[in-house]
C-alpha cells in the first residue's frame, strides 16, 4: 500500500482529519490511544507540526473528551521537551 500524507508545517493547525476517531484510555499503569486510520493520521500530523521549528520546548497539545476526542475518553497532553 502506498500512501502519502501532506502535512502543511506553516499551516501548523491541529486540525482532525474527515471522519477522524480518537479514544484515550487510562487503565492505571498503562495509557492507550485507539484510533481509526484518519485519527491515526490527524495525530501523525500533529506530532510533525509539534516536532517542527515553529514550536519550543515546553508547547504543547492539548487532546479532550468531546473536543477532538470520543466523548468517552480521558483527557490527555501531548508536549515538546
Amino acid at each position: 500500500m502506498d500512501m502519502r500524507v501532506v502535512v502543511n508545517i506553516k499551516d501548523n493547525k491541529f486540525k482532525l482529519e474527515d471522519g477522524a476517531i480518537i479514544r484515550a484510555k487510562d487503565l492505571g499503569g498503562e495509557f492507550v490511544i485507539e484510533a481509526n486510520s484518519s485519527g491515526l493520521i490527524s495525530l501523525a500530523k500533529h506530532l510533525l507540526i509539534l516536532a517542527s521549528d515553529k514550536f519550543e520546548s515546553g508547547e504543547h497539545i492539548h487532546y479532550e473528551a468531546g473536543i477532538m476526542l470520543d466523548n468517552e475518553s480521558a483527557d490527555f497532553v501531548i508536549e515538546k521537551i
